[in-house]
């Protein structure tokens, strides 16, 4: 399912949402300028946090620095539209409950718990964990807690046909959350180039935070 807008009124001006999708473009592009230097600069596997915590290797610091800008690179044009079009569709409105300060900080942080969510699943894995998705994945939990009545404009593919449908959001999260738990106790069996646990601790983060911040702030 492809999500092209919700209903909410709340949407409108949101600086932060379009700040970040700014950047994400503009890593894009510097990825593709700086071609093998930048992944060999910023690129971060779970193999490198192991090596660190078993063997000292690299710095704490560089680390961390590289888990941020991986946050902010893609695997290419789709990844990168498709991440976006998710910031676009469900940031505004989760910005105008959080706050903007709040939103940032909740968007930045949703980058570490997504890394860390799936280096606590698979170690040893020497696959570069790159894309927004994670935190993107945060934003769409959070969502679902503030907004479950909302409906999402929605492309649905069909075999040959496409529909565009007016799906609950409670329907529309639980489902690519169900997609995301599947895959991932599928990857636990084999390498893929998907984190796919980094979705996950990702919407879990968002479902917790939706929960403090809607009920308990």
């Amino acid at each position: 399912m492809i999500p092209i807008r919700d209903s909410n009124r709340k949407r409108g001006l949101a600086p932060i949402t379009y700040t970040l999708i700014l950047l994400n473009f503009a890593v894009f592009v510097y990825e593709i300028s700086a071609s093998q230097l930048f992944f060999l600069t910023y690129s971060v596997r779970p193999l490198d946090i192991l090596n660190y915590l078993t063997q000292s290797k690299g710095s704490f610091f560089s680390i961390q620095i590289s888990v941020l800008v991986s946050g902010f690179a893609h695997a290419g044009y789709v990844h990168l539209f498709s991440n976006m079009l998710f910031l676009y569709v469900f940031g505004p409105a989760l910005e105008k409950d959080l706050g903007f300060l709040r939103f940032l900080i909740f968007y930045l942080l949703a980058i570490f718990v997504a890394f860390y969510t799936h280096v606590a699943v698979d170690p040893t894995s020497a696959i570069p964990v790159i894309g927004a998705s994670g935190a993107i994945a945060a934003i769409m939990g959070a969502y679902l807690i503030f907004h479950p009545k909302a409906r999402i404009t929605t492309i649905v593919p069909l075999l040959i046909f496409i529909q565009i449908l007016e799906v609950p959001a409670v329907v529309f999260m639980l489902g690519w959350a169900i997609l995301q738990g599947f895959n991932g106790i599928l990857s636990l069996t084999g390498q893929t180039s998907v984190a796919w646990w980094s979705h996950i601790g990702g919407f879990i983060l968002g479902i917790s935070a939706g929960i403090h911040f809607r009920w308990f702030r």
